[in-house]
């Protein structure tokens, strides 16, 4: 049995639905955090957060308020809660201790997190996992068997503990075949999973929740057990009276959770997309809604609604501090730059035309990152709201409908499923990974707004892109969202540039997936450190030096650990 999986609009491209922060230090930490919180069976006590030394990722912790995002993990609120921003007043509130520190060694996982969690009565857990870019995880490891999983479906671990309290093998014959008759069409993996001692567990994924009582029909059809469950609901005893089989359940994180009958990928360059159209006669904005079709299996309707949904928490992200008259708490780590701009704008001294004065506008609202006034990344965290600014400007100024509006991000989710397929859109590719296909994402979509053809919709994100190739992913910590924002505002600012020249008949020569295609090619011949982390380009300064010594002087200085 094996899963149909390939990158999706909502799961990858314009997902999750969050509070502000960055997509993969602020919503994929929140995940893989609260995958491991599911590993425990009793109430967490105590939490260890533990980083690979060679990843010289506690040096940055909090950059991305990733350390608020792993707590609040740890208790269980999912991206979009706001007491996100309250996890370490949480955390103590209720008596839990926990601790930010490195391995000893490296995992052999690279940029891993391992989590060693301590519940009631000295019950032990541990995860490995990873945020690995656009909300998305990875986990690999959950207390010592090897796994492999995306959190793309309900999951259930399912090990036994002898009498002695070691972990045993378990007894696993015609599993393939029980789990089909049990689960049907919900079933959608099965697989014996090992530790390092070569124990045998099972690994189950659902396209459904699992309870208690799915589990005890499932092993009860196995052979497994002889009807006795716990009170917590978390073990059954084996059929042999030798120990105890159990099990542990894991939430699906993504919107679309994968399912047993998920056909394959339509398209994977937008030369296969135009193809498709030309053949079957449709505009190439139904063979985009065709692509989702095909991998969630919902109607027009229900994807059409999904991005009603993403366009208004957009909108109200790039007005919010409008909405707000721009009265929004500052925090030492981020100054509210729409401050300064509004009033610079308000003495009428802007040098720039009303459109790129109304895009920087939406931009800086969206940099503002205000608790409570969720965002969509695309690709990156607030890269939604940099590429909505644009949308949003144009549309006010061209005077386009909704509809246009809701075209153009579904036209900008075809061509960030493009670069997912072949590319990793990250800061590990440098910025062209985060702002430059942020930056192709928008010049899709302001050309399909403005009735642009396929070709030229095509060539406004080449250009794009091809604009973004170069530039080092080196946030500063402690740096104020420098030089992100300079790069973020940029590609907000310039998607109607591009959309311009491909509107005029300018042709970049190199297609979409080929520009996508050389940004991969290079990250993979170019060491990381030149690339991507804080031993790269601007993170070198001694200016720099200074900003880390505030954010882990004045910043961190309090949110390392807590002891009860």
């Amino acid at each position: 049995m094996k899963k149909v999986f390939y990158p999706d609009y909502f799961n990858d491209v314009f997902g999750p639905i969050m509070q502000p922060g960055s997509s993969g230090g602020f919503a994929g930490t929140d995940r893989v955090a609260r995958q491991a919180r599911h590993a425990l069976g009793s109430e967490l006590k105590r939490a260890e957060i533990l980083f690979n030394p060679s990843d010289k990722r506690l040096v940055s912790l909090g950059t991305w308020w990733e350390d608020y995002a792993y707590l609040g993990g740890l208790l269980d609120y999912d991206t979009e809660n706001i007491r996100l921003f309250c996890s370490h007043q949480d955390m103590r509130d209720k008596g839990i201790s926990y601790r930010f520190a490195e391995l000893e060694k490296d995992s052999p996982y690279a940029e891993s997190t391992t989590f060693k969690l301590t519940g009631a009565n000295g019950e032990k857990a541990t995860l490995i996992g990873s945020s690995i870019g656009g909300g998305m995880i990875d986990v690999y490891e959950i207390n010592g068997f090897k796994i492999g999983w995306r959190g793309d479906t309900y999951a259930t671990l399912i090990w036994k503990i002898d009498s002695n309290g070691n972990i045993a093998d378990l007894s696993l014959e015609n599993v393939e075949k029980v789990f089909s008759d049990t689960f049907g069409n919900d079933g959608v993996l099965i697989k014996r999973v090992t530790n390092a001692l070569s124990n045998v567990g099972l690994w189950v994924e659902l396209s459904r929740e699992l309870g208690a009582e799915d589990i005890y029909e499932f092993l009860d059809n196995l052979g497994l057990i002889n009807g006795k469950v716990s009170e917590e609901g978390l073990f059954f005893s084996d059929i042999n009276n030798d120990g105890n089989i159990l099990f542990r359940n894991f939430p699906c994180i993504l919107p679309v959770v994968t399912k047993a009958d998920r056909k394959p990928q339509l398209f994977s360059t937008v030369t296969e997309w135009k193809e498709i159209a030309k053949r079957e006669n449709k505009s190439f904005i139904d063979v985009a809604i065709q692509y989702e079709k095909d991998f969630s299996g919902w109607s027009e309707e229900e994807i059409r609604a999904r991005f009603e949904l993403i366009a208004d928490i957009l909108y109200k992200q790039v007005h919010g501090l409008e909405d707000r008259n721009y009265e929004v708490d500052e925090v030492p780590e981020l100054p509210i730059y729409g401050k300064s701009w509004k009033r610079y704008i308000d003495d009428k001294k802007e040098l720039s035309d009303n459109l790129t004065k109304e895009i920087i506008t939406r931009a800086l609202s969206t940099n503002a990152k205000i608790p409570g006034v969720k965002i969509v990344p695309g690709p990156m965290g607030t890269g939604g709201g940099y590429l909505f600014s644009a949308v949003d400007a144009v549309r006010e100024k061209k005077g386009y409908s909704k509809d246009d509006v809701i075209n153009g991000l579904i036209v900008a989710a075809g061509f960030g499923a493009i670069a997912y397929t072949r590319s990793n859109p990250s800061g590990e590719r440098g910025c062209v990974g985060e702002s430059g296909v942020c930056a192709a994402m928008a010049a899709a979509a302001v050309t399909a707004m403005a009735g642009g053809s396929a070709d030229e919709i095509e060539n406004a994100a080449s250009m794009a892109l091809q604009a973004s190739f170069g530039i080092t992913c080196d946030a500063i910590p402690g740096g104020k969202e420098f030089p992100c924002i300079t790069r973020t505002v940029r590609a907000a600012v310039t998607a109607p540039l591009y959309a311009d020249l491909a509107l005029s008949g300018i042709d970049p020569l190199i297609p979409y997936h080929e520009v996508i295609d050389a940004m991969e090619v290079h990250y993979r011949r170019t060491p990381q450190r030149y690339l991507c982390g804080t031993d790269c380009a601007l993170c070198q300064t001694p200016a720099a030096g200074e900003c880390l010594k505030f954010m882990a002087g004045d910043v961190m200085a309090d949110r390392i650990e807590y002891n009860v």
